[in-house]
């Protein structure tokens, strides 16, 4: 977003899918069991694992299939509005 928009429309943004969506806090656990999982990215591994904690519906990104391995399926933000 930093590299796209202004601080100010940053906020604005944030401020509207805060909003809409709820904000996963990252445990100690959820870094423990991402370090496990078959993730060739350790970050996609911890948002996979949040998702399944608080049984989210789907994972949000434009990179579906780094999200192969999930136990949560993910969604393009395209398709997600498709299905709202």
């Amino acid at each position: 977003m930093c590299k796209e928009l202004d601080r100010e429309r940053i906020r604005e943004i944030l401020h509207t899918l805060t909003m809409v969506f709820s904000v996963v806090e990252l445990r100690e656990g959820d870094l423990l069991k991402a370090a496990e999982l078959p993730f060739d990215d350790y970050e996609d591994a911890i948002q996979s694992v949040c998702a399944a904690r608080v049984r989210a519906d789907y994972i949000v990104t434009r990179n579906g299939k780094d999200f192969s391995n999930s136990l949560i399926p993910a969604v393009s933000p395209t398709n997600l509005l498709k299905q709202l």
